[in-house]
């Protein structure tokens, strides 16, 4: 990982009592290709911070990449592969509300990160 990550910011909200299902689907069908494409899974939130059976709960899943051309070549083999879109589709559709997805970076690394 360089000193100039990039963060990946899965913003999911789950069904009322799905959370955990989500997070399992996750870590099982979705985590090992993120990491094979240089995703390092380095946060998943829960907010609340306890599992809700009635309500929705929020997921921050916070991926680290070790640079801007790592985040390219994540996208790029992502189109490619099946199994990224199956996910989504088959196994995580049904458990989830919403999904919304950002790419950041600390404030500090800007400067850096604009001289690529």
């Amino acid at each position: 990982m360089s000193d100039t990550p990039i963060w990946i910011v899965d913003d999911i909200v789950v069904r009322p009592g799905q959370g955990p299902a989500f997070l399992a689907a996750c870590r099982a069908h979705y985590a090992p290709g993120a990491e094979a494409r240089g995703m390092r899974l380095a946060h998943a939130r829960v907010e609340p911070a306890m599992w809700l059976d009635e309500e929705p709960n929020r997921l921050l899943l916070i991926w680290a990449v070790a640079d801007v051309a790592g985040v390219w070549g994540a996208k790029h083999v992502a189109r490619m592969s099946p199994d990224v879109d199956q996910f989504w589709q088959d196994i995580a559709a049904p458990l989830i509300v919403s999904r919304t997805r950002s790419l950041m970076a600390e404030a500090d690394q800007l400067e850096t990160l604009s001289h690529v």
